[in-house]
């Protein structure tokens, strides 16, 4: 799956109709997996661990929404553009994009007690 999604973006670009709709099923295949392995239990308690991805994503939403209001600003698509720009490199980034996604997916759920 993780090739074909790496060939539709080499091929395609990462903004066109094709690319989107490869990342976009495996994407949805990927989730609807672990939601399925997941059914069933309850979530643990988030705790103190959670507050740094929360502080993660709370950066990145305010840099989306600072450079939505302010048309100088780049957003983070306009960064990442230079490096995206050779096929090669976009299809590794795909596989590391990818790859972070399953291993957020399968990372153990529990720490063992000590």
């Amino acid at each position: 799956m993780a090739l074909s999604c790496v060939a539709a973006v080499t091929a395609w670009g990462e903004l066109s109709v094709g690319a989107l709709l490869a990342i976009g099923t495996a994407g949805t295949a990927f989730v609807v997996a672990a939601l399925v392995r997941q059914s069933g239990e309850t979530a643990p308690p988030v705790g103190r661990r959670g507050l740094s991805w929360l502080a993660l994503a709370t950066a990145a939403v305010s840099w989306e929404l600072v450079t939505l209001a302010d048309g100088e600003l780049p957003t983070a698509s306009d960064l990442a553009d230079p490096f995206l720009a050779e096929p090669l490199l976009r299809g590794a980034a795909t596989v590391c994009w990818l790859a972070v996604g399953v291993w957020l997916l399968d990372r153990p759920r529990r720490r063992p007690q000590r």
